[in-house]
């Protein structure tokens, strides 16, 4: 994921034993539920409130709060709706007015924002980027956010960040020519492949779904655990498509490639700014012979310049994003932590 698992391995050796280790078992719960209760004790000027659900309370004050750039509070409310993963709902207050409204999805031994994986560069609405730093430090949890952030998050002041380079697409030059040999000759093998039966389709909600469930099928048991999204992804997607109009500075796309009716591949495009960003690439192994992964990234690219867009941004991670673009942007990732929770990691109890 970055430096962070070297920080958070870094104690590994001293929990070896089993000894250590059912100790650590033992500990650990005590210690992050502790740092939680000494952490909203010792922090002054912020009061935080613990919803397991969402209510009227945190609907009054989401509706104080600005609302997120591009999203509408009424889209945001789908990512704030219960699925099969546990979820709570963090409401900070400065001088009795909200100054953060702060949703949480449970993963693994930690919690991400409910947008992470979804609405790529956000976090959670706040008053100011400000109020939402001093939130997240009052909250007594460990919050990961692995990616999709901008530079501008060392302003919050998380325990530690990271950036992770970004292989992107000048769309706006000939980057075919930017190209390896060995790339262009892939490409073109798998346009000729997929073209001879294939068809291209976008932005289908049957689509949708599809990509979304095999993104699923194809992450399930990962030890990632970022399948944990999988329920948001769609109801948000899904929403923010059937409201989206050609002037909204955000919008969500799909392409997929098809045998007759049958999906080979698809993605998710994410709009913004000029940038498109592949959000959820997936593809079905049986028609690997004929690359139709590679032909739908193609074709997306291909898409993303024709409408006009910029730039298209592969995401970080994979070495095969390489492939497309040189890394151009950087993203990054943030883990807020309490300091008790960063001793056990480093003691290697978590």
């Amino acid at each position: 994921m970055g430096h962070s698992d070297a920080m958070d391995s870094a104690g590994a050796n001293v929990a070896g034993s089993g000894f250590e280790r059912s100790l650590g078992s033992v500990a650990a719960p005590a210690v992050i539920s502790a740092a939680r209760i000494v952490t909203q004790l010792t922090t002054r000027g912020v009061h935080i409130a613990w919803f397991d659900t969402w209510n009227a309370t945190l609907d009054q004050a989401l509706d104080a709060l600005p609302p997120i750039p591009g999203c509408n509070r009424d889209l945001y409310r789908e990512l704030t709706q219960p699925t099969s993963v546990r979820k709570c709902h963090v409401l900070a207050t400065e001088n009795g007015q909200p100054s953060a409204l702060i949703s949480l999805r449970r993963r693994s031994r930690y919690w991400e924002p409910v947008t992470y994986q979804a609405l790529s560069g956000v976090i959670a609405p706040a008053s100011s980027p400000a109020a939402l730093g001093r939130a997240l430090h009052a909250l007594g949890v460990e919050v990961r956010v692995e990616g999709g952030l901008t530079a501008d998050v060392a302003a919050l002041r998380p325990r530690t960040f990271w950036s992770q380079e970004h292989p992107q697409v000048d769309l706006q030059s000939d980057y075919e020519a930017r190209w390896s040999s060995k790339h262009r000759y892939h490409v073109r093998r798998a346009r000729k492949r997929c073209d001879a039966f294939m068809r291209l389709r976008i932005d289908d909600v049957g689509d949708l779904e599809w990509c979304c469930a095999q993104w699923g099928r194809m992450w399930e048991g990962h030890d990632s655990e970022e399948t944990v999204a999988a329920e948001d992804r769609l109801r948000f997607w899904r929403a923010f498509m059937t409201r989206q109009t050609a002037e909204s500075p955000i919008q969500f796309h799909t392409l997929h490639l098809l045998d007759g009716e049958r999906r080979t591949a698809g993605i998710v495009l994410m709009c913004q700014d000029g940038v498109v960003l592949g959000q959820c690439i997936v593809r079905d192994p049986e028609y690997d012979h004929c690359s139709a992964g590679v032909r739908t990234i193609d074709f997306a690219i291909q898409w993303s310049a024709n409408i006009g867009l910029r730039c298209f941004d592969l995401g970080g991670g994979s070495d095969y994003k390489r492939l497309w673009g040189p890394s151009l942007g950087l993203g990054y990732g943030a883990i807020f932590r309490p300091r008790a929770v960063s001793a056990l990691y480093r003691l290697g109890l978590l």
